[in-house]
């Protein structure tokens, strides 16, 4: 019989695995009700983890440093809605507040996810609840676009015909899920995470993963599946880099010519494309050739819709707010004020988050999400190299995800989606754990 002590830590860490694959089911827990819902959720936990402390007196690891960015982020959206004399930063102060509460919510449940992911038994569960998840989806999209027929929805009532991809009302949210999941799958082959007799599992499970985002006819998740070959490739070899006692292999030797491992990123890549073309025929060469027509000046769309126009309208609102922004959720409203449109269609989001964050939070914003990727990439660094086998293949495969999710995010907004948020999460803990460094378990300090 388990001890409560070892109890509350189990429940509370399948709580959080739980989350990945469950926020995913409702269109991405895109609605106000299911947002507020896994809201709570981690606040629960998060709750029941601050009686497990109280109990075990386990503390905060250094890994936690990694959440110190949220909670500035945080803190500084729930500002930008204050009015402290002069008026509110934000142009729509009380979503704002929202977008502060969501932020919270996100950094709890890291600090969560980096306390609790403290085995190597975890950080499996971890990551392949992110696979669990990308694969249901990859094969619910399938189906859905094979058997659905006529204007009703497909199970949930919001999925016609001709709209999203998967339970996802926009195609690339469900793009980015699916990146993740292959970038997961496809990190442990590269990284011999797995036995090479078993090396053919997780490639056949990438499969339909690779397949559905193809049929998604999502431009940015092509292109992000691209720049993720391009990584892997790049990397290849880097999880075998510490371990010098044995005779170097064939594969070892690949691993440290550059010649090879550009070889074997062109080799991969042209398949891809080729796979591509024969999968995904005229509809994807078509919204393929489109992209120079969206970010061309030659546009005759009187809504100015196009990511060219938003973007250039995007640059004009930060230039106008640089040091404080115009508040994250008031974004929306202050564009308004110099997109140069009909009015017909006023963006909602900048379909870029980069430019988004610097029109929102200004300088101090931007500063503060690059110091959160300089720690990421600061702390996954050296677990590329230590640990065992199965735990530095993870941690390849977790920034080979968000590599991903990186690029995508150039011309996209799918982290606004709080089910992707999630999975991103989930993978930055992985990649960042400090467990699978040493073997051991964190001691508190």
């Amino acid at each position: 019989m388990s001890r409560p002590g070892t109890l509350l830590p189990a429940l509370i860490f399948a709580g959080l695995v739980a989350v990945v694959p469950l926020s995913s089911v409702p269109y991405g827990s895109v609605e106000p009700l299911w947002t507020a819902l896994f809201e709570a959720s981690v606040f629960l936990l998060a709750a029941l983890s601050a009686l497990e402390g109280a109990l075990s007196g386990r503390r905060v690891s250094r890994a936690h440093a990694l959440v110190l960015p949220g909670l500035a982020l945080a803190a500084y959206a729930l500002l930008q809605s204050l009015d402290l004399g002069g008026g509110a930063v934000s142009y729509d102060p009380y979503e704002t507040r929202l977008v502060a509460l969501l932020l919270f919510t996100y950094t709890t449940y890291l600090a969560l996810l980096l306390r609790y992911a403290d085995t190597e038994r975890r950080l499996r569960a971890l990551l392949y609840a992110v696979v669990l998840a990308g694969l249901a989806s990859a094969l619910f999209g399938i189906v859905r676009q094979t058997a659905q027929r006529g204007e009703e929805g497909f199970l949930l009532a919001a999925l016609r015909t001709n709209t999203g991809y998967a339970q996802f009302i926009n195609k690339n949210h469900f793009a980015y899920l699916a990146e993740m999941a292959l970038g997961v799958l496809l990190g442990l082959v590269a990284g011999r995470g797995v036995a090479r007799a078993k090396a053919l599992v997780p490639l056949a499970l990438a499969l339909p993963l690779w397949a559905a985002l193809v049929l998604a006819n999502s431009r940015g998740g092509i292109l992000a599946m691209l720049c993720q070959v391009i990584f892997l490739g790049a990397s290849f070899g880097v999880t075998r880099a510490s371990d010098l006692k044995r005779t170097p292999s064939a594969l070892d030797r690949v691993a440290g010519s550059k010649a090879a491992r550009a070889g074997l990123v062109f080799a991969l890549l042209l398949t891809i494309v080729v796979g591509m073309v024969w999968l995904g025929g005229d509809a994807v060469a078509d919204r393929v050739a489109s992209v120079g027509e969206e970010v061309t000046a030659g546009t005759t769309d009187a809504t100015h819709a196009g990511r060219k126009d938003i973007w250039a309208a995007t640059w004009r609102t930060f230039a106008a707010h640089p040091l404080a922004g115009v508040g994250f959720g008031g974004y929306w409203v202050a564009v308004s004020e110099r997109h140069e449109g009909s009015g017909g269609l006023v963006p909602q989001q900048a379909h870029n988050d980069y430019l988004e964050v610097l029109a929102s939070g200004g300088v101090f914003g931007a500063a503060v999400v690059l110091a959160f990727l300089w720690l990421l990439v600061r702390q996954s660094a050296p677990r590329l190299r230590a640990g065992s086998p199965f735990a530095r293949a993870a941690c390849l495969g977790a920034l080979t995800g968000l590599c991903g999710v990186a690029v995508h995010s150039l011309v996209e907004f799918g982290l606004h989606v709080p089910s992707n948020a999630f999975a991103a999460l989930a993978l930055t803990a992985a990649a960042t754990a400090s467990h699978p460094l040493t073997g051991q378990k964190t001691s508190p300090y």
